[in-house]
């Protein structure tokens, strides 16, 4: 929202409000467009292939990284239940180990993935790649609880 705090604006107030509409019917299109043409949703770790394709000792790094790091359960302390609710803190203390043992699986299944993939002698940038479309292939409910998940949205 635009305002004028001059005299001239305010009298040409409803020609502005007229125009800035137009203006935002045009960038909302551009940004559905925009949208439609590329995800608005991506995993984190994407936003580090650019210098993993073109850096072999950084895409050494990184391939063992997306494979070796545990996800966790990501927790919004919004959500948590009030220390004084025992139940709930019990409750949410299974979800946790609960969501942990899935984890486990998850990333045995990672470094499975790379050793196969190293003993073929794939290059760690493959391998980087190959775990970001592992992750992809998890249940959505998973990569939200683990947190894989960002929201890139324009103001």
């Amino acid at each position: 929202m635009i305002l004028n705090t001059f005299i001239q604006g305010a009298v040409n107030a409803r020609s502005q409000h007229v125009s800035v509409k137009a203006e935002n019917a045009a960038t909302t299109s551009r940004n559905q467009h925009t949208q439609a043409n590329s995800s608005s949703v991506q995993h984190a770790w994407e936003s580090f292939r650019e210098e993993v394709d073109s850096d072999p000792v950084f895409a050494r790094k990184m391939a063992e990284a997306i494979t070796y790091i545990p996800n966790r359960m990501s927790v919004n302390l919004s959500d948590l239940p009030p220390l004084t609710d025992l139940d709930g803190q019990k409750r949410w203390a299974e979800q946790a180990a609960e969501f942990n043992k899935v984890a486990e699986q998850v990333t045995a299944q990672r470094v499975a993935l790379f050793k196969r993939m190293k003993g073929e002698g794939a290059s760690d940038a493959a391998i980087f790649n190959e775990m970001i479309a592992f992750n992809k292939a998890l249940p959505m409910d998973y990569q939200v609880k683990a947190g894989m998940l960002s929201v890139h949205q324009s103001a």
